[in-house]
């Protein structure tokens, strides 16, 4: 019974955890603070949770976006690029990690070639949208809302 307890409690910990990365990734695209919050928050990932590894790898990506000098740009960039596809191909059913990337790649410069994904991103996320939890239900809802990917047809599937 122990066991029981001590396995919900740290899952409700995991989850809240997520809840609030979510929250801090949502504002780490127009806050340089908030990209830093994130990256301190994920840093850590050592890829036994992909979806954890999936924001640490968006954080490096944002790091890429507050940083000056182009090298590090482009350091930053490719290193969260490639931690991201790596985590996408050891679970490629991660849909939050799907997401992440689908967020990534659609604004990401063209000038990096990272967009190559997206519709098949895209027709994952709207195959598997209803199996999903409410609150990631809400997250991907909030994303396409506001997504230049999706057409408003596609949009009227998350809803």
């Amino acid at each position: 019974m122990k066991l029981v307890f001590l396995f919900l409690s740290a899952f409700c910990i995991v989850k809240a955890d997520l809840a609030t990365v979510r929250q801090v990734y949502i504002s780490a695209s127009t806050s340089e603070d908030a990209a830093a919050k994130l990256y301190d928050m994920v840093k850590d990932a050592d890829g036994g949770n992909a979806t954890i590894t999936a924001y640490k790898a968006a954080a490096l990506t944002l790091k890429a976006k507050y940083t000056k000098p182009l090298f590090d740009k482009k350091k930053y960039f490719t290193e969260g690029a490639k931690l991201l596809e790596s985590t996408i191909e050891k679970d490629p059913d991660n849909y939050e990690a799907r997401l992440i990337r689908l967020n990534i790649q659609e604004n990401a410069p063209k000038i990096t070639g990272y967009f190559r994904d997206v519709d098949e991103d895209k027709a994952f996320l709207v195959k598997h949208f209803d199996s999903q939890s409410q609150d990631l239900k809400e997250f991907t809802r909030n994303f396409v809302k506001i997504s230049s990917s999706f057409t408003e047809e596609e949009k009227a599937a998350f809803n």
